[in-house]
This record gives C-alpha cells, sequence and structure tokens, in this order.
C-alpha cells in the first residue's frame, strides 16, 4: 500500500536484507537440485508431477508481520485445495514489474493503471469476486478501468493525525493551517521533542513528500484525481509546497527527516507514546508499536491543504498475471478471493501467541471490521474513517515509475 508509501517507510530496507538472504539460500538450493538419481533426470519445477499443480504468489511485503499473512492465506487456502501447493515468493513491486513465473501477486495501487496498461494483469469478471459487495466501494472502484476490473483490494492505508484524548485544540483542527495555529513551529533542535511538543511525522524519503504533495493537490483544487495523466515533474503548486514546508516547520527537519539506524519502521508512534510530540502523523500499522497505549488516543483524516479534506486511501490490490496458463486460472482466481476473504485477513491481522496487539492494518472488506471491533474496539472507529462515502484510492498513470524518480528528487530540493 508504498500504502506512500514510503515502501512501509524504513521497513523496506530489512525486509530488503532477509530477501537476499533468501535468494542466496536459493541460488544454492537449485544447485543441488539439478542432479541424476539411478540415470533418471529431476528437473526443478513447479510442477513435478503430472496433475499436481503449484501456484506462485507474491504478497506485500511492507506489513508489521508478513509471516501471519503467509500463515493465514496458507492455512485456509490447505481448506480448499490441499492439493495444490502455494509458493510464497519473495517478488517486490517496488522493484520490478510482474515477472511471467508470479501466477497470484499483491502490488500498490499506484502502479494499478501502468500494470493494466502494459498488460500485466487479467481481468477478473465479476462472477469470480467472492462477496463483491463486502468490499468497500471506492477500493473496488479504484480496480475498475474501462468498466473492467483487474484487481481484488486487499488492504487499504492512509496516514491519521493521532493526538491524546482531551487535547480539543487539535481534535478541532482540520487543515495543514489550523493544526499550525495550534502546534506552531517547532522550537527546540533535538530529533526527538520536548513532551507535548511539537508534530511527529516521517517526511525522510522523496516519495513520502511526493505522495503528501499529491494528496495535497486533490485537497487544494478540491476535486478527485486519478492522475492519470501525471503533471509535470518539474511544476508545483506553490501553495501545497508551502503546506508541505508548514508540516516540516512543525516537525523540526531533524525529526522530520530522521531515520534511525535500526530501520525502526514506527519508532515515532512509540516516541508519541513516551510522552512526546503533541500530535503524530502516521499509518494505522504504527498504532502496533503503541501498546495499550491506543486507548488514550483519538485520530482523524486532515487536509494538507488549507481546502477541505477529500480522503484519499492507498491501497494494496491482489493481482493474477496476465500470462498463467489456462488451466491455472480458475485456481487463481480462487486464490485471490482466499488472499482478500474476511476469515482469512481476520487471521492476519489479528494478535497471535508471539504478538499480543493486531497489526491494525485497514481491510478493505468491512465485515472484517465488524469481526475485530469485537475483540478490538478501535476497529469500530477505524471503521467509521474507512465507511466514508468521500473516500478515494490513491492512483497514479501509466509510467508512474519513472515520473516518482524524477519528482521525488525535485520535490526534495525545494524542501531542504
Amino acid at each position: 500500500m508504498l500504502c506512500n508509501n514510503d515502501k512501509r517507510m524504513y521497513e523496506r530496507d530489512e525486509f530488503m536484507r532477509k530477501k537476499c538472504n533468501k535468494k542466496l539460500w536459493s541460488t544454492l538450493l537449485i544447485g543441488t537440485l539439478i542432479f541424476s538419481l539411478w540415470g533418471i533426470s529431476f528437473p526443478v519445477k513447479a510442477e513435478t508431477n503430472e496433475g499436481t499443480k503449484t501456484l506462485n504468489v507474491a504478497l506485500y511485503g511492507y506489513v508489521p508481520d508478513i509471516e501471519r499473512f503467509e500463515k493465514a492465506v496458507s492455512t485456509k487456502w490447505s481448506e480448499l485445495e490441499s492439493n495444490i501447493t502455494l509458493n510464497f515468493v519473495d517478488w517486490d513491486c517496488y522493484e520490478s514489474d510482474p515477472t511471467e513465473d508470479v501466477d497470484v501477486f499483491v502490488f500498490d495501487a499506484l502502479y494499478f493503471q501502468s500494470y493494466v496498461e502494459q498488460g500485466y494483469l487479467l481481468e477478473i469478471p465479476s462472477e469470480d469476486i467472492a462477496e463483491r459487495e463486502d468490499i468497500l466501494p471506492f477500493a473496488l472502484d479504484g480496480c475498475t478501468l474501462g468498466g473492467n476490473v483487474y484487481a481484488i483490494p486487499q488492504i487499504i492505508c492512509t496516514n491519521l493525525l493521532y493526538y491524546r484524548n482531551g487535547d480539543t485544540e487539535v481534535e478541532n483542527a482540520n487543515t495543514i493551517d489550523e493544526l499550525f495555529n495550534v502546534i506552531g513551529k517547532r522550537q527546540s533542535q533535538t530529533v526527538i521533542p520536548n513532551n507535548n511538543e511539537g508534530l511527529l511525522i516521517d517526511m525522510s524519503s522523496g516519495i513520502s513528500k511526493t505522495c503528501f504533495y499529491l494528496d495535497g493537490l486533490i485537497d487544494h483544487n478540491q476535486i478527485y484525481n486519478s492522475y492519470s495523466d501525471l503533471p509535470p515533474a518539474n511544476e508545483f503548486n506553490e501553495e501545497v509546497i508551502n503546506r508541505l514546508k508548514t508540516l516540516q516547520s512543525m516537525a523540526g527537519k531533524e525529526q522530520s527527516q530522521y531515520v534511525p539506524d535500526n530501520n525502526d519502521s514506527y519508532i515515532r508512534a512509540k516516541w508519541f507514546e513516551q510522552g512526546s510530540g503533541r500530535a503524530y502523523m502516521g499509518y494505522t500499522e504504527a498504532m502496533s508499536n503503541m501498546g495499550s497505549f491506543v486507548n488514550d488516543i483519538d485520530f482523524k483524516n486532515i487536509s494538507y491543504c488549507k481546502e477541505d479534506n477529500i480522503p484519499l486511501f492507498f491501497g494494496d490490490l491482489v493481482g493474477i498475471n496476465s500470462k498463467i496458463s489456462d488451466s491455472k486460472k480458475d485456481l487463481a482466481y480462487k486464490l485471490a478471493n482466499t488472499i482478500t476473504a474476511t476469515e482469512t485477513m481476520d487471521m492476519a491481522i489479528s494478535s497471535d501467541d508471539s504478538k499480543p496487539y493486531p497489526q491494525y492494518l485497514l481491510p478493505a472488506r468491512r465485515s472484517v471490521y465488524m469481526d475485530m471491533g469485537k475483540l478490538y474496539p478501535i476497529y469500530n472507529e477505524l471503521y467509521n474513517i474507512v465507511n466514508n462515502s468521500a473516500n478515494k484510492l490513491f492512483l497514479l498513470g501509466p509510467g508512474a515509475k519513472d515520473w516518482l524518480e524524477e519528482t521525488n528528487s525535485n520535490i526534495g530540493n525545494l524542501l531542504k
């Protein structure tokens, strides 16, 4: 979901280290698997025996606990197709376009329009989307192009403004300008703010600044834009850029640009729990780092400009490779529905024996909020946010990757 994903902020670095280790072992294993025994050759294939199939699946890696997702998908899939093996692979939408050997994959909605134009996605007929009416309408609308659906939304994601219970001044601030009138310019120069001082926010990467800008531009223009036609990469609205400078002013450059040595994606959430900052802006999954402190806070959407907010959500979408063989298509439809199913998502984002708190991710299905709300009441509040009829999915047009690379650098220079 970049959910801006800042590639889920620093979490990408840790994920990539794990991926490199896996690739090293994969290389060694491939070398040992190609051998002859009693004169018989056994090539490495996805389908090792006639009638036995393997589906290669890539989940979205930038979540607090990817292992819970893999376990949930494997468990539910084994109940449906115990003879069809799932092979979890490390494909990353930020690293490369879909490869032919990845049958079903989860990717950032920012690349949806690019993938459709380039022919990477198989159309998913309406009748093959399970419990379609349960999916948040704006999320499914974002997966539709030219009247055809090309992906099923799994997770949505947005930056929320967090504040402590009883802070009515922040509670009443609905725009960046109104928030600045409450918080003001950061006074201390340390990375970690004083207690109840300043805004905690991560603006350390170019892509986070670019997505803040595009979101703010929609708020400024007061009309949703799917950015099918991407704006010039070197021309920016001055008012929106000034609002980003206001965010940075409330945060302080040292804090807003800070990247911890251990790449802790949610370090600012922990600082907020410990008393630092007047308010904190971040993704909902950061609450998994706040412990029981989540019962002492509230949260809301906020406009990134002085105009009213048009709520924009990133999305993690499940797509099927257009190159998939005909013999696997029906299985791929079933797997895409399994990955996004209510029971799977309940299991994936709930706490388990090793993690006492849920992942606080935002599922794209209404029913998951109903289930999770019984265990974690905060999901009832989150449902009020995601069930807003004004919500839209954050999309970028064809050529998004090249455009982002150029734009990230230009916006970064403006905010130095």
